[in-house]
């Protein structure tokens, strides 16, 4: 499992370094609006993917046999369901724009239908790709096509100069991650088959689908109100907070669950071994990303303008918040993703009621403010919650071990507080090199200094360290 992230994790950094160029490129380019018209366009598409795309990869995923008659129909089925969501797109583009009030999203919205049409064959495949353990040569076919997408993308906006050619990019991507992942699977799904022999497959795919829809408006709702409050330019900033802020968060997710998505079929009926690996589990994701998130706060922000120019000053200021939210997200939705697996979806639908509410209360509060700070509040309670109630209600099921969890995480809060002041004041120095006397300056290493010799002399007693040689990931 460990391998298979890795590689996937690899890729999609190399793909994120390279998107902060082509994100340079096109955000000098274009204007906040064309990215404002873009988001909404990209929204709609994620939309209408949950619904044809839903479940379809963890239906693959959760197959303890994989039976030819069951992918054939499956397969079938997700051509059939990519046909539907083209035109379900297309047809419905104008009433999209109605709905976000963004009249310049008509054109992308109605180009995306070409992704839409395509979306449930790529789950399909690349689910099955991957639950044949084929992570290395997806990863590398993955970051070929991501790479050939960005450098047609940016030749296609330095010529048009518009919203649709933004468009280029992902459209490019995903096709050639398509014909990537149909040429490493080994043809047994190939062909077309009765839908009825993957009945149960379908019909567990369609309560992912359920489930997805509710995500959505968790996680578009407080979109849609903002733009129709502050404006689509609002959505242009946070799009572009976003690519630094959440993306590399979103890649370390898109690299995990894939991966352990479909061990969690073992777990379905609990065991002691379930309690133990999967409180290890979440607790060592949680130290690798959580203190992240809190140097993150401190470097984006100032990394920010850098790269994108000026102009960007609401990015700047939401940019902190939507790395801490993005790393909640990161271990919330592991967690989400084994109650998923284990068919738990009574919890998964009161538990995405609950956000919903949480949701509309943050458009409420715009409304009356003015302000995108509820939409920043909202994105961390939304994430917090979600966590709370699936961990209370595994530990009750015996699935969590709640006292060991809770006291990882109150330490992991702690350490990431530190990381953000320690970040913070060696960024402070940085910028008073040339005001402060040399020897001030080395002085303010000494406690950073002090600090790492006491962390590497006990790295061995490190909870994170002790888990990492417990499942074989370190050794010494």
């Amino acid at each position: 499992m460990a391998h298979g992230a890795a590689w996937t994790y690899g890729s999609q950094l190399v793909i994120v370094v390279l998107q902060f160029g082509y994100a340079s490129i096109t955000t000098r380019a274009l204007n906040d609006d064309a990215f404002g018209a873009y988001a909404v366009a990209l929204s709609v598409t994620g939309f209408v993917a949950l619904l044809s795309t839903g479940g379809i990869g963890q239906s693959v995923g959760r197959m303890i046999e994989l039976d030819s008659k069951r992918l054939r129909g499956l397969m079938t089925y997700a051509t059939g369901l990519g046909v539907i969501a083209a035109a379900v797109v297309w047809l419905t583009a104008p009433l999209w724009t109605v709905l976000w009030d963004a009249p310049a999203a008509l054109g992308p919205i109605q180009w995306f239908a070409v992704s839409a049409g395509f979306a449930p064959l790529v789950g399909f495949a690349t689910g099955y790709v991957r639950r044949i353990g084929r992570f290395r040569q997806l990863a590398i076919f993955t970051l070929v096509a991501n790479v050939l997408g960005m450098a047609i993308g940016v030749a296609a906006v330095l010529a048009w100069d518009n919203a649709e050619a933004l468009l280029v990019f992902p459209l490019v991507a995903q096709l050639a991650t398509l014909i990537g992942a149909l040429m490493l699977s080994d043809r047994r799904h190939l062909g077309f088959g009765s839908i009825a022999s993957a009945r149960g497959d379908v019909a567990f795919s369609w309560r992912v689908t359920v489930a997805s829809l509710l995500s959505y408006g968790i996680g578009n709702i407080v979109k849609i109100g903002t733009s129709r409050v502050l404006g689509p330019d609002y959505i242009g900033q946070w799009n572009r907070a976003d690519v630094l802020s959440a993306v590399p968060f979103q890649q370390v997710q898109a690299a995990l669950i894939p991966v352990i998505y479909p061990e969690f079929r073992h777990d379905l009926s609990g065991s002691e071994r379930t309690r133990a690996v999967w409180t290890d589990m979440l607790s060592l994701v949680a130290w690798v990303v959580v203190p992240t998130a809190g140097i993150a706060a401190v470097i984006i922000p100032a990394v920010l303008p850098v790269l994108f120019g000026s102009g960007w000053g609401v990015a700047v200021a939401i940019s902190p918040v939507i790395c801490v939210a993005a790393a909640i997200q990161v271990v919330s939705t592991l967690l989400a993703s084994a109650v998923e697996a284990l068919g738990k979806f009574r919890w998964i639908w009161w538990t995405q009621g609950l956000l919903l509410l949480i949701q509309l209360l943050a458009v409420l509060a715009i409304s009356l403010s003015q302000s995108i700070v509820p939409a920043m509040i909202a994105l961390v309670a939304t994430m917090l919650a979600q966590h709370i109630v699936y961990v209370c209600l595994c530990v009750k099921d015996d699935y969590l071990d709640g006292r060991s969890l809770l006291t990882t995480y109150g330490i992991v809060t702690l350490a990431s507080v530190l990381a953000y002041f320690m970040t913070q004041g060696l960024l402070w120095m940085s910028t008073s090199l040339f005001t402060l006397a040399p020897v001030a300056s080395l002085l303010t290493l000494i406690p950073v200094a002090a600090l790492v010799v006491v962390l590497w002399a006990f790295r061995w007693k490190l909870t994170p360290v002790k888990i990492a040689r417990k499942y074989g990931l370190l050794r010494g």
